[in-house]
């Protein structure tokens, strides 16, 4: 191998269906990475690539995949010249070298009339610097997957013998009236409807047999191959010419049109996947379009696999039955083996052909993602996968589109998590900081009062005083704890509720009670009719509602500001109010204020840890309830709730 220096520029690699062409594709691939430039694949689809075999054209399509493969960009082009074609990428891309494989010897006259693409290449190459490689692989050569090839049929041919038979019967009616040019018209007629509706075999058969049917049937002497004039002997070589003249460009222009038409197919296809695939969310979704879309366009069954913890294949999309028929395990194993080898198996590939389904890996950054297996509706149809729908990549485009939508969910679910789990760090240490701050603040209380009356020596005044301190502390850690102690029970649904049929007056009395102390200087409004329902209510959870809101009010609403507290009786409820008269609720903060460990703006300047409200909406959902934070027109916030009045089960 010549030593190349590195980053000399960016190499092109010509690709065509020559059977070296995968040898020169490796070739390229190692030059490639000798100079640590980047690479690209261009195969040039002229009007006589359209004539070669399918077997040819296929082995084109498996060069252009293994050039991929080994991380070249491809490109597919379409013109009427190989040379010019490449030169000009070559221009727009500012490649420097352009790899292409040495044309088989040829005589010199043949070089002169038609040069060959590499010939032509060589005369317009300028100051590119062309590489002509052997191509030949470093071990036996491979063979290209192919899919099974379309049988030979005799319905083309059928096809120029009936239009033979119409042109001549024609011609019989006409042979009185005309002349005998103006018959052979008609039969070039009938070669170009034959070229266009049966292809190129038939027509050039039925230019043969046109000039026999000619001359047996009108040229004198009639019925009899003997002419009695030489100048007729030109006529039917002129005649077989131009009809094999116009049946090869009628045929021509009937594949550029196939192909136009596929083109169009393949575009629509795209569109229409990547617009259902646009909309969808959810792996299984995704697969089920992709199964769906596939479906439709190839006339096929198809079943989506994805690999479980273990790497093992199973169902995720698709009717698995309609697919497998029998021999599911055997199936699994071939479906198994493309999976893991990230190339296509069975039918009519390599590996498992005589298998009447397809499996196509879904191919992913880090190796496949899963596998799309197809069966043909109709088990006799021979051409349900055309091979130019493979050259085009329609399959294979899809499949891909089909992965990065997988990738795309599963990208977007990692982030969702990842968002989760930044959401829960700063919850929790939101909750640390908020619960540090306010386990600190009674236990500093409560050591400085126990420490005080340790040394002794104080009036009896003082010492009630300090003991008091040490309680009312204490108490404000019991709640924190039951708090956070009763939000977890209820988060987890691990908290049974004790309802019982109680009065509301009651669960507001001794709610009001505990608070005693903080209320000393609050009025408090009470609305509360005499003949509200009894409703039922786990108390302790209930009086934990008001106790929350009523210390929320206070925490945020001047000294001595009233409160209010009202009650209604409604069809199937009862509406609980607790209003106040401080600032209220900023209104971006209305929904946010029931979140677990959420803090206002306000709360820099007042003690909480944005437990209250969640612990409200957690009781009042456990209840059957609903709860809602509201700004009231005349100033202050308001928090509404309602408590069902029929016996509820636990949520």
């Amino acid at each position: 191998m010549v030593d190349i220096p590195v980053n000399t520029g960016k190499l092109l690699v010509c690709v065509g269906p020559t059977p070296t062409g995968a040898g020169l594709v490796k070739s390229a691939a190692e030059l490639a990475a000798a100079s640590q430039t980047p690479w690209f694949a261009v195969y040039v689809e002229t009007p006589r690539m359209l004539r070669l075999p399918e077997a040819d054209r296929g082995r084109a399509t498996y060069n252009l995949r293994l050039a991929e493969q080994l991380g070249a960009e491809t490109i597919t082009m379409r013109g009427q010249s190989v040379a010019p074609e490449i030169v000009s990428l070559a221009r727009r891309l500012n490649i420097t070298r352009i790899i292409a494989g040495k044309p088989a010897p040829r005589p010199r006259w043949q070089a002169v009339f038609s040069p060959s693409p590499v010939e032509e290449l060589l005369r317009l190459a300028g100051d590119f610097e062309i590489r002509l490689l052997s191509g030949q692989p470093p071990g036996p050569p491979e063979s290209p997957p192919q899919v099974q090839p379309k049988r030979w049929r005799w319905s083309g041919y059928e096809g120029a013998l009936l239009y033979l038979v119409l042109a001549t019967a024609l011609c019989f009616l006409m042979y009185p009236y005309l002349d005998l040019p103006n018959l052979i018209m008609v039969y070039l007629l009938a070669v170009m409807v034959t070229a266009v509706q049966c292809g190129r075999g038939p027509a050039i058969l039925n230019a043969f047999l046109s000039v026999l049917a000619f001359d047996f049937c009108f040229v004198p002497p009639r019925w009899t191959l003997t002419v009695e004039e030489a100048k007729y002997i030109v006529t039917f070589a002129v005649m077989f010419l131009v009809a094999v003249v116009i049946g090869h460009l009628a045929a021509l222009i009937r594949r550029q049109a196939d192909a136009a038409r596929l083109h169009e197919r393949q575009t629509a296809a795209m569109y229409a996947l990547s617009r259902e695939l646009a909309g969808t969310r959810g792996i299984g979704n995704i697969l089920a379009a992709a199964v769906r879309q596939i479906s439709g366009i190839f006339e096929c069954r198809a079943v989506a696999l994805l690999p479980d913890d273990q790497g093992k294949l199973q169902p995720a999309a698709g009717d698995l039955a309609a697919v497998f028929h029998k021999d599911l395990v055997k199936e699994l194993g071939v479906a198994q083996r493309a999976y893991g080898a990230r190339r296509m198996a069975g039918w009519g590939t390599q590996d498992h052909a005589d298998s009447p389904i397809l499996y196509l890996p879904l191919p992913g950054s880090s190796g496949s993602l899963g596998v799309l297996a197809l069966r043909p509706r109709d088990p006799e149809a021979e051409n349900w996968l055309l091979p130019e729908q493979l050259r085009l990549h329609l399959l294979e485009s899809l499949a891909k589109q089909a992965a990065l939508a997988l990738e795309v969910e599963r990208l977007e679910k990692a982030a969702r998590e990842a968002q989760l789990g930044m959401e829960s760090e700063r919850l929790r240490t939101s909750l640390l900081s908020s619960v540090t701050h306010d386990l600190q603040t009674p236990l500093a209380a409560v050591m400085g009062s126990a420490s005080s009356l340790l040394k002794g020596h104080l009036a009896e005044p003082v010492a009630r005083e300090l003991l008091r301190n040490i309680y009312e502390e204490a108490q404000r850690l019991s709640r924190l704890v039951a708090n956070l102690l009763n939000l977890a029970q209820l988060e987890s649904g691990s908290l049974e509720l004790h309802k019982e049929m109680q009065p509301l007056e009651e669960v507001v009395g001794a709610a009001l009670n505990r608070l005693e102390k903080q209320l000393a200087d609050r009025p408090v409004e009470l609305s509360l009719p005499a003949d509200l329902p009894m409703v039922p209510l786990d108390g302790a959870l209930a009086e934990q509602v008001f106790v929350n809101l009523l210390e929320n009010a206070l925490r945020y609403t001047p000294a001595g500001s009233p409160l209010r507290i009202a009650a209604s009786a409604k069809a199937d409820c009862l509406e609980v109010e607790v209003a106040d008269r401080g600032p209220g609720f900023a209104p971006e903060e209305l929904e946010k204020v029931f979140e677990m460990y959420y803090r206002g703006a306000r709360d820099q300047e007042a003690r909480g840890y944005g437990l209250g409200l969640a612990i409200c909406q957690a009781v009042v959902k456990a209840h059957g309830g609903r709860i809602r934070a509201e700004n009231p027109p005349g100033g202050g916030a308001a928090v509404r709730f309602t408590f069902p009045l029929g016996p509820q089960e636990k949520p």
